[in-house]
């Protein structure tokens, strides 16, 4: 197809986007991260817009609040075109760096095939490779229906971005494809919903020297979670979802505990009156989210009961699993255009963890996650992508873009 040029276009696109550390949290960075986009977009004569995320918005959604105050949010929002919509949505929020790089996180640096900084995975190589497909798309006269781009901020605190594109201004297209990080051989069909929140135990705290007249919250947590962990592990084995999944182990719901925990004292000469331990429990698409609320609530509460200690429950966040059905277009385009750029079978899967598409889906959009990036690299020490992965995913892209031409007004 000669696509050294657009190959090479996204590795530029790439490492400017991974120089402008956006980190989340707080949000550092957007508008500079907005305002390159903005202009890589109507290089390729798209009607760009700026759309600025409100404060009070946040203020209301965003789980760090307020550290994103006085730190603008924006959603570059691109189209060209008419007709049936395919919408490619990416995020270019990072996850802050950590420590232990053996290279400066925000300044790429290329070894052999690999490429090393923060957002190389997860998903800033997925943006610029959209990109590149889309310049080579607009270049070649290919573009016969709408295409629209969404460029959204802080999916690394729950898809504020996206979630407001869609919920309050109405972007609702026909079709959606999100670069996340599957690899070049696989297609994310959805994800597992969470529960996320913090189970706090009332004890009654004292002196460590009399211990007989406290009860102790760490301990009565420890009883506690010895009694949940085997009767809830049974339920949640009992469960699995008709969806493919990459890892067996990934079909059924799961339940992880002790994230986030500690006790308010902090003091090892107190007996703790009150501790606090965090859950995460994955939700597979079979499963009502309300109801797996209800369910975990009443579990613990069984075990607290046992203990003979009182707890509280506070959900911090419900998120429910999303699917696209596996005959829907987008999906067999997706499928062909892999098959067809690469010469490989791609493996569908239901992704663990969760990304944007669940909030066009509330709204029946139908939708895939396809990019290119190293498995287990998203959120890494010395994060990295391959050049490799990078050209095999603008292939496939291109291939879908030529596709969705003819296949779009099949349905």
């Amino acid at each position: 197809m000669g696509i050294d040029e657009y190959l090479n276009y996204a590795l530029k696109t790439l490492f400017e986007l991974v120089r402008i550390p956006t980190v989340n949290p707080p949000g550092e960075n957007y508008e500079r991260a907005a305002k390159l986009l903005k202009s890589k977009l109507e290089e390729m004569d798209f009607e760009v817009e700026l759309i600025e995320v409100p404060e009070e918005y946040l203020d209301r959604t965003y789980p760090y609040s307020p550290k994103h105050r006085r730190k603008p949010r924006f959603i570059v929002y691109g189209s060209i075109g008419k007709g049936k919509t395919l919408h490619f949505n990416g995020h270019y929020d990072v996850v802050p760096p950590g420590d232990g790089w053996r290279h400066n996180p925000f300044s790429p640096t290329i070894e052999g095939d690999r490429i090393y900084g923060r957002g190389t995975t997860d998903m800033k190589g997925g943006i610029s490779t959209a990109l590149a497909a889309l310049k080579y798309a607009v270049e070649h006269d290919m573009i016969n229906y709408r295409v629209e781009v969404a460029l959204v901020p802080d999916e690394e605190s729950g898809g504020m971005g996206t979630r407001y594109l869609v919920e309050e201004v109405g972007i609702r297209p026909d079709y959606v494809v999100i670069p996340e990080p599957t690899s070049h051989k696989l297609i994310g069909i959805g994800h597992k919903g969470f529960a996320r929140g913090v189970v706090k135990i009332i004890g009654k705290q004292g002196h460590a020297s009399r211990p007989w007249k406290a009860i102790n919250a760490f301990e009565k947590a420890c009883e506690v979670v010895v009694d949940f962990l085997p009767r809830y592990w049974e339920v949640l084995m009992g469960r699995k979802t008709e969806f493919p999944v990459e890892d067996e182990n990934s079909a059924h719901p799961s339940i992880a505990l002790g994230g986030y925990a500690e006790s308010p004292t902090r003091k090892d000469n107190v007996i703790p009156g009150e501790f606090y331990f965090s859950f995460d429990r994955r939700i597979i698409p079979e499963e009502n989210a309300m109801e797996v609320v209800k369910e975990l609530e009443r579990f613990l509460r069984e075990s607290a009961s046992k203990a003979g200690v009182s707890i509280e429950v506070d959900v911090k966040s419900l998120i429910e699993a999303s699917a696209t059905p596996l005959d829907s277009l987008i999906v067999k385009l997706t499928e062909k255009a892999v098959k067809n750029a690469l010469g490989i079978e791609p493996t569908l899967m239901l992704n663990a963890g969760r990304y944007d598409l669940v909030y066009y889906r509330r709204f029946g959009v139908e939708g895939v996650a396809y990019g290119p990036g190293v498995r287990g690299q998203a959120h890494a020490i010395d994060e990295y992508t391959t050049i490799g992965e990078i050209e095999s995913v603008l292939k496939a892209y291109i291939e879908l873009l030529r596709l969705f031409g003819g296949g779009c007004n099949e349905d």
